[in-house]
């Protein structure tokens, strides 16, 4: 599996695009790349470290050593260091038929795995998740009657629906690219989440001219209703950012835009596509469930993995932080 998070592909974008300072932690024998982050409450101006895209080794003793060599570490440069763990869990096909029953299984193995590593490492989980617990990825290898067949009904019937509706699929071009943002922005407003700025989208598109993006949007009467960046890594391409209008909400626009970029990776010699974040199975409440049924819809590979983990070295400012966290957020 292609660790994105861990790639050169991902030091780009936090340098080039947001503009982060970075940390280098040495873990498990390996070198780490991670993000600094930094909060001003009151008098306290707290740090926090993110590196994501660690892998857990089964060595418990091991494990519990290198937990404390880095609280003892990073004592004095950040009050806690987050851990997004991408060891897999369950590894499955969307177009199976999962049962309640699966789903309660997965569910439970979640739950029992989260107790040990709070137990057997002194971990806590971590109460903003920072990288989703599970990815979606599809092969694009495959025909576009293999990936219609690995869709839903439901999802398969839009597409046609949406072909048969006169929806046209191209790359972007420049002139488009103020009217995404502002598209963005006020689907971002409306829906009530974070987006991009516009400093970090004007970074954004000079790093598109390197020729390692591309942007990708479907076309109604020359009307751009759905846009999605494409970032490509050797034979994988990722989409991290996108929108559709939702006065279209009827012409199902996202999944004909997501099996056109599906065939469109298959002819460019691109063999996976990861639509990158979903809601771990078996949980309906979880934030992302919508969004993950959508990208399941589409067929693909449905990967579990551990997820984010706090390793607390000042438990005083760890509980202030995730109090003014949790009053933020209500």
């Amino acid at each position: 599996m292609y660790n994105l998070y861990q790639s050169q592909l991902r030091r780009d974008i936090q340098h080039e695009i947001y503009r982060k300072p970075t940390v280098t932690v040495e873990l498990f024998g390996k070198e780490y790349f991670g993000t600094i982050k930094e909060k001003k409450i009151g008098p306290w101006k707290l740090r926090r470290y993110q590196v994501m895209g660690v892998e857990l080794p089964s060595d418990k003793e091991y494990v519990r050593s290198e937990v404390a060599k880095l609280k003892n570490k990073f004592r004095n440069k950040c009050f806690f260091l987050q851990l997004g763990i991408i060891n897999d869990i369950v590894v499955f096909e969307n177009s199976s038929q999962k049962c309640d029953e699966f789903k309660d299984d997965i569910k439970e193995v979640r739950l029992g795995l989260e107790r040990v590593l709070c137990s057997d490492y002194g971990l806590e989980i971590a109460f903003r998740e920072n990288m989703p617990t599970a990815g979606i990825i599809y092969d694009t290898t495959k025909s576009d009657e293999e990936l219609l067949k690995d869709m839903n009904e439901s999802c398969r019937k839009r597409i046609k629906k949406s072909i048969a509706g006169g929806m046209e699929y191209r790359i972007v071009e420049k002139k488009d690219h103020e009217a995404f943002f502002a598209k963005r922005q006020k689907t971002a407003d409306n829906k009530g989440f974070n987006t991009i700025s516009k400093s970090q989208y004007e970074w954004l598109l000079k790093y598109i001219s390197t020729g390692k993006w591309m942007l990708i949007g479907a076309f109604l009467e020359n009307e751009m209703i759905a846009w999605t960046i494409c970032i490509f890594g050797d034979k994988f391409i990722y989409c991290p950012y996108g929108f559709f209008d939702r006065k279209f909400n009827n012409l199902w626009v996202q999944h004909f835009l997501k099996f056109k970029l599906f065939s469109r990776a298959r002819d460019n010699g691109f063999s996976v596509v990861d639509t990158w974040g979903g809601s771990p199975t078996g949980f309906p409440k979880h934030p992302l469930a919508g969004v993950s049924a959508f990208k399941e819809s589409l067929g693909g590979t449905k990967i579990e993995q551990y997820g984010s983990y706090d390793i607390v070295v000042n438990k005083f400012l760890y509980r202030v932080f995730k109090w003014y966290h949790r009053l933020l957020h209500k």
